[in-house]
């Protein structure tokens, strides 16, 4: 289990706080995770503490998030 706590990849994950819903949803970065080896976990390296109202997602790393434009 020890590639469970070494990030020697790229992460396999994005990390978001999301204000709001839909089209004026307000998304943005806050982090990365990396899926662990057995598929059943992510190890997140989170570099923002949201103190408003919102929701954290995770998103696959990699894949266009229409809102973050």
């Amino acid at each position: 289990m020890a590639s469970d706590t070494k990030h020697d990849k790229a992460p396999t994950h994005e990390v978001f706080h999301v204000v709001g819903d839909g089209d004026k949803a307000r998304w943005n970065k806050i982090g990365v995770g990396w899926a662990h080896q057995d598929g059943a976990g992510l190890n997140l390296a989170i570099n923002y503490t949201p103190l408003v109202d919102g929701k954290t997602i995770i998103r696959k790393a990699g894949r266009k998030q229409e809102a973050a434009k």
